[in-house]
């Protein structure tokens, strides 16, 4: 046989083992998918999560997708892993994106004290002599905290009336004419001549001193790109990440999304909430879909390892830097980058994972993705998480604890 036509004999006979082993895997993964569904179905026992959706994936590709129950239960309109809804506070891991991307821009720095960005003085009464930088905001390390009274100022209702029949208030919700600017409400809560302000805005810990979580931190930075870039800060994620990474079902505002593909905010099931955002959206008003916050993820999965698109690699090893020297041991958060937290003990998962979780009235979601093994996890869910905690934090875990064994078996 001439040299020629053994190698062509060589080569066939690897391409066919090539599409065999293919074959076989495909064949695997669909059976995984199949039992995953079924145990998604079993874990949501009664149908208490009125809808949610699950995707898993890697850096390259989707692994599984798939919605559950209903985005509109009155209607029977089906909640799938196109329907969008608010992710609470996984909108922050877009904020570390974002204030990087204006650093790279020139902008800021991560270093700069916060009062030379802002259009007001932040005044913090035990430490006026500290200066509260950048970068403490995103290690929420800042010594700002959310006094509970003005964090609930926020929230307004996104019409006049509500449907008392169908659907329900809170009692803090303010009516639409109540809204006022981000810098408005920031300036009222923050700045010592403000009509809100209060010293309970303020640990009396050093600024930089010690982590403890803040909200109003997170609306800060993102009040502060607003006023380095001259760019609205949802304009600037719209130009700056969702337009390159193609999140076309992805907003800031209700009235942008399309009504068919959004879900409705559920107090538990039977009991819609009636629409709302927030004043203060920057640090958790995005509304997306799994399919879109799957580009997101899977962007961070491959920056992570050097491939990052968005922001340059020094840029990203700023994201992911650590800030802290000692483990936190907040419920499983250990340590935080840009933003981005650390954890090892998330729902009983002992895997380090990346990434960040959020919850709001009506929504809950939950975003991260397992360095050692490159596997990307998201869940969202359109029903409170607090209001019948007992009835819905177990079968959230359940939804995760399936989420995790299917991780585990992918090869």
């Amino acid at each position: 046989m001439k040299k020629t036509s053994i190698i062509t004999v060589v080569l066939l006979f690897l391409f066919s083992y090539g599409k065999s082993q293919q074959k076989t895997q495909n064949r695997k993964l669909s059976v995984l998918q199949d039992s995953l569904t079924q145990a998604l179905i079993q874990a949501n026992q009664g149908d208490q999560l009125v809808g949610f959706s699950v995707s898993i994936l890697d850096e390259k590709q989707s692994l599984y997708s798939q919605g559950f129950g209903f985005a509109d239960e009155q209607n029977k309109r089906k909640y799938e892993s196109t329907s969008i809804q608010n992710i609470g506070s996984v909108a922050k891991s877009f904020l570390g994106i974002a204030v990087l991307k204006a650093q790279e821009l020139g902008k800021l720095n991560l270093d700069d004290p916060i009062n030379a960005h802002l259009p007001f003085k932040v005044f913090n009464p035990y430490h006026p002599e500290i200066d509260i930088t950048i970068r403490q905001l995103t290690s929420h390390s800042s010594s700002i905290v959310d006094e509970e009274s003005n964090y609930l100022k926020a929230f307004i209702l996104e019409n006049d009336s509500i449907d008392k029949a169908n659907e329900v208030a809170f009692s803090h919700f303010q009516k639409a004419d109540k809204r006022i600017s981000l810098k408005e409400f920031l300036e009222a809560c923050l700045s010592k001549e403000g009509k809100w302000y209060t010293p309970q805005m303020f640990s009396e810990e050093k600024p930089g001193a010690n982590f403890e979580y803040t909200n109003f931190g997170a609306d800060l930075l993102g009040l502060i790109i607003e006023e380095a870039t001259d760019i609205p800060y949802k304009d600037f994620c719209q130009k700056y990440i969702f337009d390159p990474l193609s999140m076309e079902n992805t907003a800031f505002t209700i009235a942008e999304l399309n009504a068919e593909q959004r879900s409705n905010f559920y107090l538990f099931k039977g009991q819609k909430i009636a629409d709302y955002t927030a004043i203060t959206y920057p640090n958790g008003g995005i509304f997306t879909s799994a399919e879109d916050l799957s580009k997101f993820l899977g962007e961070l999965m491959r920056a992570y390892k050097g491939n990052g698109s968005l922001l340059s690699k020094e840029s990203y090893k700023h994201y992911f830097q650590k800030q802290y020297e000692k483990a936190l041991n907040e419920s499983g958060r250990i340590n935080l980058g840009c933003f981005i937290e650390y954890n090892n003990d998330f729902i009983g998962s002992k895997d380090l994972l990346i990434g960040h979780n959020g919850s709001d009235f009506g929504s809950f979601a939950l975003m991260y993705f397992d360095p050692e093994k490159d596997i990307g996890t998201i869940m969202m869910c359109n029903t409170d998480i607090d209001y019948k905690d007992d009835i819905i934090v177990p079968r959230v875990k359940a939804v995760w604890k399936a989420m995790l064994e299917f991780k585990n078996k992918i090869d």
